[in-house]
């Protein structure tokens, strides 16, 4: 770890681990502070708003006080900057650089770092997570947003920086990062993963909470559910264990009034068919990798990310694979900050010349896309 020190604080102190999640963004400083704020900047919809709220934009807990006075940008949700982005929509975005959805990443970005009150904000040295299949181009975006404020910054892939927090206990398994917007798998084997290592599965939470809200619709036509109350309904009711949580319980409905609705099989359902989605691609991502010992392996599978929580998720792999042999699932310690924190681990173990070297294998047309933005 480096020692170099300004005053009389360390380099590591001035360090930044950063998970972009679609529905949260994590971080951890090198001075100890964790920090999680949700992924979405409120702007008043209209003049009425703007003098009433009395800010140009809110975050946190601010955007539920005014919700119905604001326009609430996700910026990376279904990973639109991160993951989707192709070239044309880069340059779009490059080009306008004052668009809701960069002002919003930006601002929840500075929120993030400021509230972690480093030592020395001017010198900040962060590394950030993108999905495992992130393009050249969303990684590079997301590297431009880091740049506003660190001196030093670089990206990795979310599940990689997982296996690299926990050490050398996650040599040979594969992670599992189940987000709101992703599930992204990474084969990890003690180095920097290869493309191949990596995959990425294009739905995650938000996908089943969208999925929960219309089946529920078309079960039963006269009740009224947002993406909200979906979310909470998953979060408290969702499972794939043995046997169903019953779920009944009082919704809106489009009469305006409250009546009881019995969501057990729906919740269940939806529930398992994320669950089989899940199985299916680390079939898939197995199939399509070399690992040096696959019965270790197989027992090192491990689950990470806010769905990882899903109740009885790792009982269903394993069960599900089991005529593919014996299957060990288990979850990391720290669902929500276990990405935030590899990601500290590795920046405060890098040397001032190693950054630029993990920026070319991370991201070798970085420099591409330099010259394109240039050209554009």
């Amino acid at each position: 770890m480096s020692s170099v020190k300004f005053g009389v604080h360390t380099v590591a102190e001035n360090c930044i681990g950063i998970d972009l999640g679609t529905l949260y963004t994590t971080a951890a400083g090198g001075n100890g502070a964790n920090f999680c704020l949700p992924s979405e900047v409120g702007f008043p919809r209209d003049i009425v708003a703007k003098h009433l709220i009395g800010q140009p934009h809110v975050l946190g807990s601010d955007i539920t006080a005014h919700r119905n006075s604001l326009d609430v940008i996700r910026p990376f949700e279904k990973n639109a900057l991160k993951y989707a982005i192709n070239e044309q929509e880069w340059r779009n975005f490059h080009q306008e650089s004052a668009s809701l959805d960069r002002r919003a990443a930006s601002l929840i970005l500075q929120n993030v770092v400021e509230s972690l009150d480093l030592p020395n904000p001017d010198a900040v040295r962060c590394i950030a997570g993108v999905p495992a299949a992130a393009s050249p181009h969303s990684q590079l975006l997301i590297l431009e947003l880091v740049e506003e404020f660190a001196e030093f910054a670089a990206v990795v892939s979310e599940p990689f920086a997982v296996a690299y927090g926990i050490g050398a206990e996650a040599k040979n398994s594969v992670i599992i990062d189940i987000g709101a917007g992703t599930v992204d798998y990474c084969y990890y084997y003690g180095a920097l993963p290869k493309q191949d290592d990596q995959s990425t599965l294009g739905v995650g939470g938000d996908h089943v909470d969208e999925e929960l809200r219309n089946q529920i619709h078309a079960e039963f036509p006269s009740s009224k559910v947002s993406m909200q109350l979906a979310r909470r309904l998953k979060e408290r009711f969702g499972s794939v264990g043995a046997g169903p949580r019953s779920a009944i319980v009082e919704i809106p409905t489009k009469s305006g009034d409250i009546q009881e609705f019995d969501l057990t099989n729906v919740i269940r359902d939806v529930c398992l068919n994320f669950a089989s989605k899940i199985t299916n691609a680390l079939l898939e991502h197995l199939s399509a990798i070399t690992c040096d010992d696959f019965v270790i392996t197989k027992s090192r599978i491990l689950l990470a990310g806010g769905g990882s929580q899903l109740s009885g998720l790792d009982e269903y792999i394993e069960k599900t694979l089991s005529l593919s042999g014996r299957f060990e699932v288990h979850r990391v310690n720290d669902c929500r900050f276990a990405g935030a924190l590899g990601a500290l681990k590795l920046a405060r173990e890098l040397q001032t010349e190693d950054w630029e070297l993990l920026r070319q294998q991370e991201n070798p047309d970085a420099k591409d896309g330099e010259n394109r933005s240039d050209a554009a």
